[in-house]
């Protein structure tokens, strides 16, 4: 009984230690980036798409008009002016509502395929530039048609010389601007060339450090391709939320350097610019999923990201997740150290407490965050559901594993834990890691890479099988067994040879599949092989490619973190069959 006071006084020490360890680490990881440059005027344009969650132009449910003049409020201050993208679906409301907030429009007509749809787009558009001549400064006809090859160049110029008969304001056409110099005919029935330029979609992505010279590069191709043409850079953005692409890393540090590069860069060179855009598109998610609905310098909640000078926090609300963390993990550190003897192997198990409970804390938030839609939420629940059993699995074990060392080498591998029997959770992330690796490499320009989804698992078990080698030795046991799968949470023999052998191979082979898949992506671009025809030129660019996203990277390497313990599986067993 006279122990028990010692005991749990070390348990609390230890917990305390690390969760202060752990507080500073958050406080490091989470502290305010400088950014620069600093710019203190407002933006001279952003694209104004107004849809909240749950609404969507593809379901057909559009933002009210009180709703469309909050948001034009909201940014006033923070731009001169916005761009939108179709004249119709409750917009026609727009320009007398911008005026009233000193805003400039630059009113769009959304073409697509359906000529019904078309007309009525371009009568909406018509009607408002003559109602509203003082607040639409220029028209749009059309965005992105040709990218989508939803009208023929004929076709779309038949629409631009219509509208340009019947309206005083300058016309153009806004696309890709390498669309621009495929179709010069277009070009030369517009006003003013408006180009899309996002560094981050290119098929060469470019890295935020060389956004400069890549937009003075493009600037100059176009003015060369129609001398005297007014330029406007329809769509310039960096997203916020998502997958990397190449050397483009996504963060919202990353999109604050980008637009403040963007309102400079702009400036020094005199380019007309719209920044891509107002506030974050939740819809967008079922076309382009993360990162096609974070592009926002406005969040869902019509929350700033980010400030126009001064440094940035990447994560916002890293106290809320920090004090989650760090209070579940003292508490679980606190609750199952008084098992374990000696103040070290109490230390041990606080740290593995705080390290899983920082990671599955983390995979829950981002897993709410990047859940726009309802049948996201559900799936959000299960992926950060599946996370958090897995963390309490390898805590568990851990402590079972530094209460009684012995059941890390020898006959004790037989020995089942009292409860969390974490095989079937370790086997079935590996084949979810699997699956996701495939949907990936077959189609992955937008699909996220899963790094945070699994860092239970990856970073758990692989801090389980060390914590089982560092024992055995400890006993002057052999190390390779206890790197293997088998009692790492149950009795030997828990997976059989063919499991282990499939699981190994299809996670090697993933693991090479994802360094690839950038690679092909890269390879397969549209202009790729036209801006670079010979063998010679593509190969190098393709390895770059393969080995610039660090992101995938450590995807990768994740994926040889999964396949270690079944690896070490077969090469025992094959070992044992040989000797």
């Amino acid at each position: 009984m006279s122990s028990h006071p010692p005991m749990r006084l070390a348990s609390f020490v230890a917990a305390l230690v690390i969760s202060a360890a752990a507080a500073a680490l958050w406080f490091i990881c989470d502290r305010p980036v400088p950014v620069e440059p600093s710019w203190n005027e407002p933006l001279r344009s952003v694209s104004f798409a107004p849809f909240r969650r749950g609404q969507s132009p593809l379901t057909k449910t559009y933002p009210t008009p009180v709703q469309i003049e909050e948001d034009l409020r909201a940014l006033v201050g923070h731009a001169r002016g916005i761009r939108t993208y179709t004249a119709r679906e409750g917009m026609d409301v727009v320009p007398e509502l911008a005026a009233k907030y000193g805003l400039k429009v630059i009113f769009g007509a959304w073409l697509g395929s359906e000529r019904d749809i078309n007309d009525r787009e371009i009568d909406a558009l018509i009607s408002a530039a003559n109602a509203h001549p003082d607040a639409i400064e220029r028209v749009l006809v059309g965005n992105e048609v040709l990218l989508r090859r939803d009208l023929t160049s004929e076709q779309l110029i038949s629409y631009i010389r219509r509208v340009k008969a019947a309206v005083k304001q300058p016309v153009s056409y806004a696309d890709v601007w390498a669309f621009y110099l495929k179709y010069p005919e277009v070009g030369r029935e517009v006003d003013y060339i408006t180009i899309h330029i996002l560094p981050f979609w290119e098929d060469e992505p470019v890295a935020i450090d060389h956004i400069e010279e890549h937009f003075v590069k493009i600037v100059d191709r176009i003015r060369q391709a129609f001398p005297g043409k007014p330029i406007l850079i329809g769509e310039a953005g960096w997203p916020s939320l998502g997958r990397d692409r190449g050397p483009a890393v996504v963060s919202t540090v990353n999109e604050a350097r980008f637009v403040r590069q963007m309102a400079a860069i702009a400036k020094r060179h005199d380019f007309d610019y719209n920044v891509v855009e107002a506030f974050d598109q939740p819809w967008k998610a079922a076309l382009e999923n993360t990162v096609g609905a974070s592009w926002g310098v406005f969040d869902i909640d019509r929350k700033a990201k980010f400030e126009m000078s001064g440094p940035v926090v990447e994560v916002a609300d890293w106290p809320l997740r920090a004090a989650w963390a760090i209070g579940i993990g003292f508490l679980t550190a606190l609750a199952f150290g008084r098992s374990i003897p000696g103040f070290a192997g109490k230390l041990t198990l606080a740290l593995f407490a705080q390290l899983l409970s920082w990671l599955a804390v983390t995979t829950v938030f981002h897993v709410e965050a990047v859940s726009f839609r309802w049948w996201q939420d559900i799936w959000a629940v299960f992926r950060g559901g599946l996370a958090a059993v897995m963390a309490v699995a390898v805590v568990v074990r851990a402590r079972e594993l530094l209460a009684e060392p012995r059941r890390a080498v020898g006959p004790a591998l037989s020995e089942p834990p009292d409860r969390w029997r974490g095989d079937g959770l370790s086997r079935l992330f590996g084949l979810y890691a699997v699956v996701w690796t495939l949907l990936l490499a077959v189609d992955g320009r937008y699909r996220d890479i899963p790094v945070i989804d699994f860092s239970v698992p990856a970073v758990g078990l692989l801090c389980l099988l060390l914590l089982r080698a560092l024992l055995a030795g400890r006993q002057g046991a052999p190390v390779l067994p206890a790197l293997a799968f088998d009692g790492l949470f149950r009795r030997a023999g828990g997976v059989s040879f063919r499991q282990a052998a499939w699981l190994a191979g299809c996670l090697l082979l993933s693991s090479v599949a994802a360094i690839a898949s950038e690679g092909l992506a890269v390879m397969f671009g549209e202009d790729f092989t036209k801006d670079h025809p010979t063998f010679g030129e593509q190969v190098p660019l393709i390895l770059r490619a393969m080995i610039s996203n660090r992101e995938m990277n450590l995807w990768a390497i994740m994926l040889l973190s999964l396949a270690l313990p079944y690896l070490v599986n077969v090469l025992r067993r094959r070992a044992g069959s040989a000797g």
